[in-house]
């Protein structure tokens, strides 16, 4: 494959245009799933390609599964970029050349697919002994991806990622109630990241639910949990500094670079560069060099995430935060790993002063209007907080809010710090993240489901 690319680029290259770049990749990836004790499903797919971006008067873009037709779909290309009477303007400041692999302490490939379904397995029958879990899907999922950048600046970058991710739901039942509970763990690296799986905690959340009531409507004081505030500030402030966002006016935090946003305790970051983590990479798919960046620091909006030609656009410096699917998808504005840093309380401290109030805990969706500036999540659980204390657990529970006022409400973050991890969509492409945060404490509208 890089062969090839190689020698087609050099070709490439050597026509007239602002920019042009190359992008070839060969993904194999595995899936197993399991259900109730029985396969389902197994399934391996393996795909390569390579897509040709140019970048003049216009941006034109085309991708193929055959890299020897590279040359053919690359003239179309050209002359479409090259058609029309504007011009479009990129950073092309960064140039690199570079091969990075991910390091994994115990290989894919040394768990053949009959070791991992025994693994499977193994998990399904430890949820046997709760008598109320009737029904357990559990999915081990592993990707290895080869990435091959080149752009007409001189960057040449390979990049071996390797992906691995565990999810169980386990449903419970008790009479003629049911519930259920869903986890997923994972990252980037080797089988050491899911082989401590422990799915009882899966089960006790479902089984929980079954004795939990609907909360009090109101205007709360609450406790969020690392995994409902890492969604909170990936969906809430997250893809409102997403660059693309801001230029379209689709973004309440346009225009509010170095405002205060937030209250004065809050930092938070955007780090492709965390080991391990699922938003794991050493460059974007534009050849920029992944690096950690702060977008609020003590409430203040310090940063949008850019691309080559929203940073060229908006005067700002290049994030490498431009990121596609795979090959056969143009590069967008995205998260990586985007996390809420380290405060100064442990557990006890954050609910000590709550007379009534709730602990939230997971997420199970929600929606994000980053024009309007609002929000609305689901949790999966939650708790009663009175005088200091937690009290009975509570189950279809909602919370929403405004994001700048929510932003400004949170008084205390914990010193913990938890991610969690998922597939970010926009414009129809998913890419793995990882959302972080300690528990923090804040004030929204809660509500039943």
């Amino acid at each position: 494959m890089i062969g090839d690319i190689e020698y087609i680029s050099n070709e490439i290259f050597k026509r007239d245009a602002k920019f042009i770049d190359i992008r070839a990749q060969r993904s194999v990836i595995d899936t197993i799933v399991l259900k109730d004790g029985k396969i389902e499903e197994i399934k391996k797919d393996e795909v390569v390609g390579a897509s040709v971006r140019v970048i003049d008067k216009k941006i034109a873009f085309s991708s193929t599964n055959n890299i020897k037709e590279l040359p053919t779909i690359f003239e179309r290309v050209y002359k479409n970029a090259r058609q029309g009477l504007g011009y479009v303007d990129i950073n092309v400041e960064e140039v690199n050349v570079d091969s990075k692999y991910i390091e994994v302490r115990k290989k894919l490939e040394d768990y053949d697919i009959d070791t991992r379904v025994e693994f499977l397995k193994e998990l399904y029958n430890r949820t046997r002994k709760y008598e109320e879990i009737f029904s357990t899907t559990i999915t081990l999922s592993t990707a290895i991806i080869e990435k091959f950048y080149l752009n007409s600046e001189g960057s040449k970058i390979y990049q071996k990622l390797i992906y691995i991710s565990l999810t169980s739901t386990c449903y419970a039942r008790r009479n003629d109630r049911i519930q259920y509970a869903f986890d997923r763990v994972g990252g980037t690296g080797g089988f050491e990241l899911v082989e401590r799986y422990n799915i009882e905690d899966t089960c006790n959340k479902a089984i929980r639910l079954l004795k939990a009531r609907k909360p009090k409507s109101g205007r709360f004081k609450v406790i969020l949990d690392p995994k409902l505030a890492g969604v909170f500030i990936h969906e809430a402030l997250g893809h409102a500094v997403e660059s693309d966002h801001i230029l379209r006016g689709e973004s309440i935090l346009k225009d509010k670079l170095g405002e205060k946003i937030a209250s004065d305790i809050l930092n938070v970051y955007d780090d492709p560069t965390i080991s391990n983590s699922y938003g794991f990479y050493f460059y974007d798919d534009e050849g920029v060099k992944a690096k950690k960046k702060r977008i609020i620091g003590n409430g203040y909006l310090e940063t949008y995430l850019t691309s080559r030609e929203t940073s060229k656009i908006l005067g700002l410096n290049l994030t490498g935060n431009a990121r596609a699917q795979n090959y056969s998808y143009i590069p967008l504005v995205r998260m990586s790993n985007t996390y809420i840093d380290r405060g100064d309380y442990n557990f006890d401290e954050l609910i000590e002063d709550i007379r009534f109030g709730y602990y939230l805990k997971g997420s199970k969706g929600g929606e994000v209007d980053t024009t309007r500036g609002v929000f609305q999540f689901s949790a999966e659980e939650g708790f009663l907080i009175e005088n200091g204390e937690i009290k009975e657990p509570i189950c279809d529970i909602s919370m929403s809010g405004e994001i700048l006022e929510t932003l400004k409400t949170i008084d205390a973050i914990g010193k913990d710090l938890d991610f969690h991890i998922g597939n970010c969509g926009k414009e129809g492409q998913l890419v793995p993240v990882s959302d972080g945060s300690p528990h923090i404490r804040c004030i929204v509208i809660v509500g039943g489901l």
